[in-house]
């Protein structure tokens, strides 16, 4: 043997690909999981800083300046995008780091590779998923560092292809629809028109994506988002324990828009009870006269929280305000449990004036509505007996004639308030009032309010209180008061009626009563 010649134990084994690749693998996701763990040990000292570094000044103007200074550096330098790199690196480790070992085991053992691979695949699968949901679902709360990636290639993708699309549907639209056709009576020529605006409005779809960006674009569809998911998220906060305490729910009404309180009496969650139907209910039973439970002023401020409420749901059929109209069912459950006439009758005979209005003022609205549907059984009937004070015989008969029906809630409405009222109300509560008077006489609610309909139905409140009702001659005079406090006289060119029985009241030639005004415009027969 020759002294040149290595023997073939001591020579060195040419490495094979799979080893090459297997080692060339593990070494760059060594690099990426630590060049990972690198990035986060700097970020949490560039987080440390940018949060210590505007307390070292003692004035507060100073620390303002160099808060704003960072803040501004932070946006200069792109932190956000450091931040999210930092992930992605360790993603791309176990990615590396996993594909290494599937090729190094296909080297030892083929059927350890094979089950190593099958679960390697899931987990692939699983983290392809993640990644694609929060592109096609903007509520998805998953997500990975190459979600922002697939969509801006999705949508520049899309952008391309609907471009494209596009061109050649315009150029058929050119060839097919010449541009002095006045109008397109072919079948073919209207298909291709309404694809071609389809198109057109995809890739504005798309491009409008592309320039709002990934977070932007979650942000604009949670604003274009129909109301139902803010109702569906009040009703889960609803149902937390942590509400159950009558001080937060009082809070939460009182703090609720006008519209949100209806739509939520009128949507039913999935267990087919309403959740807020059941807090106000108790609530109001928490707070009715009589009451020993609370402090008399923490009983009537949540009385009234309670009454506004109810008062807003009962005024939604009549109001344009709101978005939704509560439907029957929950109208007639407001009159039988949150306006029964055993509560009703004390709150009208309250001394604080507030509540007697807003009492009224739902009464009035509900036994309007149940007048209007014409379908009055006997519970119907004793309640409106009670409401508006006539025998409920006379009530039935007057459904033939709605205008005398609502004249007859009128009346009783303006002399239940005005009658207990010894002193001028004041001018939220004549507000309120005037409000009511609005939608009872059919001049509309607060939004569609006519002044021209409304001056009519106080002039016909006054011919009947001459006419032949006695009792409204004693509330004439405080009617004109609240009308006067609501609608005041211009200093200039005074324009409301002046309400009264005495000095302006003359008889016409016809024998009918007219009322002196300060317009001829306003003038009430």
């Amino acid at each position: 043997m020759s002294p040149n010649v290595l023997p073939e134990a001591l020579s060195s084994p040419t490495p094979t690909t799979s080893t090459i690749w297997v080692n060339t693998l593990w070494l760059l996701s060594l690099v990426c999981s630590l060049t990972s763990a690198l990035s986060a040990t700097l970020i949490r000292q560039w987080a440390r800083r940018y949060s210590e570094l505007p307390h070292v000044p003692s004035l507060a103007s100073k620390r303002a300046r160099v808060r704003s200074f960072l803040f501004l550096g932070t946006l200069k330098y792109r932190m956000r995008v450091a931040t999210e790199t930092t992930p992605t690196l360790l993603h791309l480790s176990m990615s590396l780091f996993l594909a290494g070992l599937i090729i190094f085991f296909f080297t030892i053992d083929e059927t350890v590779a094979i089950a190593l691979s099958i679960l390697v695949g899931l987990f692939g699968m699983a983290y392809a998923m993640l990644t694609i949901l929060p592109c096609i679902y903007r509520d998805c709360p998953y997500g990975t560092p190459m979600t922002g990636i697939c969509w801006y290639l999705w949508h520049a993708f899309a952008s391309v292809a609907a471009f494209c699309l596009q061109w050649t549907l315009r150029l058929l639209h050119s060839l097919l629809v010449p541009s002095n056709l006045g109008e397109i009576t072919s079948v073919r020529q209207r298909k291709l028109t309404e694809w071609l605006e389809g198109v057109e409005n995809t890739l504005n779809n798309h491009v409008k994506c592309l320039k709002d960006g990934f977070r932007e674009s979650i942000v604009q569809g949670a604003l274009d988002s129909p109301s139902v998911v803010d109702l569906q998220g009040l009703a889960w906060m609803l149902n937390r324990p942590a509400l159950a305490e009558k001080s937060k729910i009082e809070d939460f009404v009182a703090s609720a828009p006008e519209d949100t309180i209806v739509q939520l009496m009128s949507a039913p969650i999935k267990s087919g009870s309403v959740v807020f139907r059941d807090h106000l209910l108790s609530l109001l039973q928490s707070c009715t006269p009589g009451t020993t439970r609370l402090d008399e002023d923490v009983r009537r401020r949540r009385l009234l929280v309670c009454l506004d409420a109810i008062h807003r749901i009962v005024k939604a059929p009549s109001s344009a305000v709101y978005g939704v109209i509560p439907s029957e069912s929950v109208l007639r459950d407001v009159r039988i449990n949150f306006a029964s006439i055993g509560l009703m009758r004390t709150l009208w005979a309250d001394v604080d004036p507030s509540i007697c209005v807003i009492s009224r003022s739902t009464c009035a609205l509900l036994a309007r509505h149940l007048v209007h549907q014409r379908l009055l059984g006997e519970l119907e009937l004793a309640w409106l007996q009670d409401v508006i004070g006539l025998p409920s015989n006379t009530i039935f008969n007057s459904l033939n004639n709605i205008a005398k029906a609502d004249a007859m809630i009128l009346d009783s409405y303006v002399y239940g308030v005005l009658s207990r009222q010894t002193e001028d109300l004041p001018v939220g509560h004549a507000a309120l009032f005037m409000e009511t008077f609005a939608i009872l006489a059919g001049a509309g609610s607060q939004d569609t309010f006519r002044r021209d309909v409304l001056a009519d139905g106080v002039s016909s409140l006054v011919r009947r209180a001459e006419e032949r009702d006695g009792r409204l001659r004693e509330v004439v005079g405080k009617l004109r008061n609240v009308y006067v406090t609501v609608f005041p006289r211009p200093t200039a060119a005074p324009s409301e009626p002046r309400i009264s029985h005495h000095a302006n009241r003359r008889r016409t030639r016809h024998g009918t009563i007219q009322l002196k005004c300060r317009d001829p415009s306003s003038t009430l027969i």
